[in-house]
């Protein structure tokens, strides 16, 4: 038997990153291993200036000229919460949809369960698709936020954020783009859709670390922060600053992650955002059609517009079980269950026992779609026959 070590759960975290950004990483711990912004010496101004640049590159990649207003946090769900309770206020309503990652729904109905705002959810179709004209319904006089995710986690179906940010501007709704499955996997442009909040993560299609992200603010006088304590401006204040981004970032950066994050981004913008999109399109569609052509298989919302992610389940058998068996008898890595997103599994019917999820990057061949094709075979026929 063939056993090759295939990385299918790119929608987690991406498994393989260009060696630019590892070599980033060393280069800062090596070279410039200091506080930015904080002591004044060569080796801090060097660290300070890795942030700078990474502010930079993220506003190149998304069009963002504001660069200021690109907030470093740990992750996606440290943005969105930033995002969240900074905007929302008692009495306010609040618009999300049913495939949205527990990142989105876990502070929205926190602050519902304390009574502070009123929760509209919309559901998808069995796409797991929600349309313009849904969240255009659901507007009313309390809206204040409209929370939505790019691309789902479970399906990889990509939602109309355009479309949405016509709707919800128009109304005077802001949006918070969820761009942890989108952001390097699907255009996102702020200059033809200038979206009040995107969230991202560094250490899925943009191929930096884990442990970085950002959340881009359009206008972050009308957001307030809930972290506050060290950011060496104003230091002679026992008050935090009131300025982007100082205002959001309490504590020191990861700058070796940033550094990590500014790689990985390079290297999008260097190989062409457009030329990994389309590689990743033809290597999910042809796995697509190698699923559909097992009888056994059930793949999930199959003909929905999607980043590179597959949710399927072989009937009869549960996800974990498939799983274990790519794992431990072809060395293919994917993940089984919830996905973090139990309402997107409602959604779809695959509450409460998940999913398989194959979730590919530019990293992946059809050789080892191949090999992954041929283990699943090979589970149905020593398993169900």
């Amino acid at each position: 038997m063939i056993k090759k070590l295939i990385y299918f759960d790119n929608a987690a975290t991406s498994g393989i990153k260009p060696d630019t950004v590892t070599e980033a990483i060393c280069d800062c711990l090596k070279n410039k291993n200091a506080n930015p912004g904080r002591s004044g010496h060569t080796l801090s101004v060097k660290a300070a200036e890795i942030i700078y640049e990474t502010r930079e590159i993220i506003g190149e990649l998304f069009h963002f000229l504001h660069t200021e207003n690109i907030i470093l946090t740990k992750n996606a769900t440290e943005a969105l919460n930033i995002a969240i309770y900074g905007i929302l206020h008692p009495g306010d309503e609040v618009i999300t949809t049913s495939m949205e990652h527990n990142s989105v729904l876990r502070p929205l109905n926190h602050l519902q369960s304390d009574g502070k705002i009123k929760l509209n959810l919309i559901k998808a179709d069995a796409n797991g698709v929600v349309f313009p004209q849904q969240v255009q319904e659901s507007i009313t006089e309390k809206t204040k936020l409209a929370v939505i995710t790019s691309a789902s986690n479970v399906t990889g179906t990509k939602m109309d954020i355009e479309g949405i940010y016509k709707i919800t501007h128009a109304a005077g709704v802001k949006l918070l783009v969820d761009g942890a499955q989108g952001a390097g996997a699907m255009k996102i442009d702020l200059e033809i859709s200038p979206f009040d909040f995107l969230a991202l993560t560094g250490h899925k299609h943009l191929f930096g670390p884990q442990g970085t992200g950002a959340l881009i603010v359009k206008n972050p006088d009308e957001v307030s922060s809930f972290m506050r304590g060290g950011t060496g401006s104003l230091s002679e204040k026992t008050i935090h600053p009131d300025f982007p981004p100082d205002k959001f970032e309490a504590g020191t950066l990861n700058t070796p992650g940033y550094a990590g994050l500014a790689a990985g981004i390079r290297f999008l913008l260097r190989e062409g955002i457009e030329n990994i999109i389309e590689q990743e399109h033809h290597l999910v569609q042809y796995l697509l059609e190698k699923l559909l052509g097992i009888d056994e298989v059930e793949v999930y919302a199959p003909y929905a517009d999607r980043v590179a992610t597959v949710s399927f389940n072989i009937k009869g058998s549960t996800a974990s079980d498939v799983s274990h068996y790519l794992d431990a008898k072809w060395g293919i890595y994917v993940r089984p269950g919830l996905h973090c997103a139990p309402e997107a599994h409602k959604t779809i019917n695959t509450f409460p026992h998940g999913t398989v999820r194959f979730s590919l990057s530019c990293f992946n061949t059809i050789e080892e779609i191949d090999i992954a094709i041929d283990a699943l075979k090979s589970f149905v026929k020593k398993y169900l026959h």
